[in-house]
């Protein structure tokens, strides 16, 4: 069916061709014999019938004698340049040279003039700008039609390397997308893990009421976390509301031995930050300054704007006695190595995490990332 369906373009396209040069041929001829009659028949005061058929019939005769300029000029068309040039000038003068000998020959014949021969070449060099003429409006076309064809296929090259551009990005959106939903997904698990673990804690030491009250707000948090799991970028303010859920579960456990202070710049609410990217920081400093301490500690979360960025930090007020101090620089399974993933995935490398020592005894994580908003406000 493809062949059958190329055969039937093809022949289309030559039919197209050869009616397009069978048009022009016609046309042509007829304006030679038009411009004839005006700059001889005319000028030459000539306007008895047999100059006038002389005229129509010479132009007849041209078609047929061009007409095989066709054939060989689509021959030499994939002929070098030079040769191609050479035999090109040769076709001109054999063929210009024939039309001129029947031109002379049917005017002496139709009007019975005589002695004409002598200023053959009066007749022979016209007809070589005639056939100059033929030879190069044929080879303009052609050159035309193969600009054209290159400029069709330059944008169609074009268009498809836009397509393969789309697509490579559309990829590469994709297969970002699915890293950042891998990175989210790693801190559910760990997060449930350890609340599981700490329910198990107060149902064995018979705090059940402690234990309903961890296992509700739990259920707040990943209710929430599913409802935000499509989205990688939240309002600051959404984040805070995420962690207060969180800390509400550590409340449970660890009741007055924790104190959190949030200090966030007002106006800064509707700024962007990825989702659940301050969860495991908290979730750091709870593990060596909170859980390892039997007087627990504070935590101090800051949100401010600087310049361009936006600062985000969690410090705390220390870790025990016995805790090193490189394996919180360092952090541990999912936390900062996780943060750093997710940032370079969505931000490569224009934010900063810092580790340093905080005012209150501990350590202090800044976040820095560009600073964007929302254009409109999420819908709870």
């Amino acid at each position: 069916m493809a062949q059958n369906n190329s055969g039937t373009l093809l022949q289309v396209m030559l039919d197209h061709h050869t009616a397009f040069f069978w048009l022009f041929q016609v046309l042509g001829w007829t304006g030679i014999s038009i411009v004839s009659y005006f700059s001889l028949n005319l000028w030459y005061d000539q306007p008895e019938v047999e100059y006038l058929a002389h005229n129509i019939v010479q132009s007849v005769v041209g078609i047929f004698v061009s007409w095989p300029m066709r054939p060989i000029y689509r021959w030499l068309w994939h002929v070098s340049l030079l040769p191609r040039l050479l035999l090109t000038l040769l076709v001109v003068l054999a063929l210009s040279l024939v039309w001129a000998a029947l031109r002379l020959v049917l005017f002496l014949y139709l009007t019975d003039e005589t002695g004409l021969w002598s200023d053959f070449g009066g007749w022979y060099f016209p007809s070589i700008f005639i056939f100059f003429c033929w030879t190069a409006l044929y080879y303009g076309v052609k050159y035309y039609e193969l600009f054209q064809g290159e400029h069709e296929t330059l944008l169609r090259l074009e268009a498809e390397r836009q397509q393969e551009a789309v697509k490579r990005i559309q990829a590469e959106s994709e297969a970002q997308q699915a890293q950042l939903k891998m990175l989210r997904y790693q801190l559910n698990p760990h997060f449930l893990f350890n609340t599981l673990n700490a329910i198990y804690s107060l149902v064995a030491a018979n705090r059940t009421e402690s234990a309903c009250q961890m296992i509700l707000h739990l259920s707040s948090f990943l209710r929430y976390s599913l409802e935000k799991d499509a989205v990688q970028q939240v309002q600051l303010s959404q984040e805070i509301k995420m962690l207060n859920l969180y800390l509400q579960i550590e409340q449970t456990r660890f009741a007055e031995r924790m104190s959190v202070d949030v200090e966030v710049e007002p106006g800064l609410e509707d700024c962007e930050i990825p989702s659940l990217i301050l969860q495991p920081l908290v979730e750091n400093s709870i593990k060596y300054a909170i859980a390892s301490s039997e007087e627990g500690g504070r935590i101090r979360i800051v949100g401010k704007q600087d310049g361009g960025r936006l600062n985000v930090s969690v410090e705390d007020s220390g870790a025990a006695e016995g805790i090193d101090s490189e394996e919180i620089t360092k952090g541990t399974g999912v936390g900062l190595r996780n943060i750093r993933e997710r940032l370079t995935t969505l931000y490569g490398n224009d934010f900063d995490l810092n580790i340093e020592d905080s005012l209150l005894g501990g350590k202090m994580v800044t976040l820095r990332i560009p600073l964007s908003r929302q254009q409109e406000p999420p819908h709870d």
